[in-house]
């Protein structure tokens, strides 16, 4: 098997990661959210998303990925002074919450991206 087929072969996998991933951020969504986004009450970002109490599942997860974009880049932080406050209260047990899923999901999606490019070249 030559590396070609062997990288676009993993989409397979991390496509089920992916769906997996989804999953475990909608439990962490529907359960930690509301705590984590006290910790965000002057942010503008976060507060665009929590407009109503009975929010759909896919707005919580959204929710829930713009709490950790905050969390990871700065630029962000520097257009929300609001935000600021926030992200050095942040407590570090919910910290794990958001960054770890994000994370998987931002490498998935690169990946994902990366093999679809790759696979209109070989194929």
């Amino acid at each position: 098997m030559t590396l070609d087929l062997l990288i676009v072969f993993s989409a397979g996998p991390l496509f089920i990661l992916t769906i997996l991933n989804y999953a475990f951020c909608a439990y962490v969504a529907t359960h930690k959210l509301e705590e984590m986004e006290s910790h965000f009450e002057h942010s503008i970002f976060v507060s665009r998303y929590h407009s109503n109490s009975y929010r759909s599942i896919i707005r919580r997860v959204g929710c829930l990925g713009t709490v950790w974009a905050v969390l990871v880049f700065k630029h962000l932080r520097n257009l929300d002074p609001g935000s600021i406050e926030g992200v050095n209260h942040f407590p570090k047990h919910l910290r794990a919450w958001v960054i770890i899923p994000g994370h998987i999901n931002a490498f998935c999606t690169i990946w994902l991206v990366a093999i679809g490019a790759w696979s209109r070249f070989i194929l």
